[in-house]
């Protein structure tokens, strides 16, 4: 996740890319900023293990650093940084479509997936971050593309 937000997404954009270093007290801030807004905003899911929480696994995870690249890649053309408030308000757009710990993940191509049958695959990482990706970006806050390709 951290990986991908530093080489592609909103940590990028606070790095020196000649030195490979940066401005790293402003990129803690956004995370841990954000991570307290997924910890809000899917609380229960967020207290629970990843084999009883699909959150904490490392599909939600990543899927959701996508997320908090898009939020921010929104937000910081016009500002600094991003508030907690932001942050949470953005992912209760997610809150319903979301399936961490039971019922079924229900994709736009009529495919259906049990909450525990995500794993962390690449595969499986890539369904869930588009289908969230388009989600969000489909909703009131989001904009552009609707999908992402991994590697």
């Amino acid at each position: 996740m951290l990986e991908n937000s530093l080489t592609d997404g909103v940590l990028y954009r606070y790095r020196h890319t000649n030195t490979g270093g940066g401005r790293t007290e402003a990129m803690l801030a956004i995370l841990k900023t954000f991570w307290t807004a997924v910890s809000t905003v899917f609380a229960d899911a967020w207290a629970l293990p990843p084999r009883k929480s699909r959150l904490t696994h490392g599909v939600g995870i990543i899927s959701l650093g996508f997320i908090m690249d898009a939020i921010a890649d929104a937000r910081l053309d016009d500002h600094d940084e991003i508030d907690l408030e932001h942050f949470v308000k953005e992912l209760s757009t997610l809150d319903e479509v979301c399936r961490w710990t039971s019922g079924t993940w229900e994709f736009p191509d009529g495919n259906q997936r049990k909450w525990n049958d995500v794993q962390n695959t690449p595969r499986d990482i890539q369904l869930i971050t588009n289908y969230l990706l388009g989600e969000y970006r489909a909703g009131p806050g989001g904009r552009g593309p609707r999908q992402l390709r991994l590697g």
